[in-house]
């Protein structure tokens, strides 16, 4: 077998080891979102289609999104009572850029839900993160119990 043939008999086994190994590689990063809005907007989008692999993405610290560096049994854990507490009918950001948070560098954006009858404002902190924003800490105690009705709304009455 000359050189030329046993080269061309490689290729198609260089070919299968390299679709193999790109298989195994981490998948590719996506940048994450551009505004402190669209970051909470992902999120709860993602809360609503049920993916928690999409909310690993947008949910995480100034180190990164949290599927980068947590176990994954425990992040699956996190989001999915993360989840139960925010699912929602209809959301409305109360504050598109945020507020800025005590420490300075991220911002919290009120997020009013609609779901059985409640209309919680729950804050989310984001922060920033490779050019962007990632949802870092909800509120989610402010949502109130998902698997209860809303107790009469309680508006302040003159003086109080």
């Amino acid at each position: 077998m000359t050189a030329t043939a046993t080269q061309g008999s490689r290729l198609p086994g260089l070919v299968l080891a390299a679709l193999l190994l790109a298989g195994c590689a981490p998948s590719s990063t996506v940048p994450p979102p551009s505004s402190p809005e669209a970051a909470v907007r992902g999120f709860l989008d993602a809360v609503h289609a049920n993916s928690l692999s999409r909310m690993g993405e947008l949910w995480g610290s100034e180190r990164g999104p949290a599927r980068g560096y947590m176990k994954g049994d425990e992040l699956e854990q996190r989001l999915t009572v993360i989840r139960t507490y925010l699912l929602y009918e209809k959301y409305e950001i109360l504050e598109p850029q945020g507020t800025p948070t005590a420490s300075g560098s991220g911002r919290t954006v009120r997020v009013r839900l609609e779901r059985n009858a409640c209309t919680p404002v729950v804050p989310f902190t984001v922060v920033p993160y490779g050019g962007g924003w990632l949802v870092s800490n909800i509120d989610i105690a402010q949502a109130g119990n998902p698997a209860r009705r809303c107790g009469p709304q309680k508006t302040p009455g003159p003086g109080r």
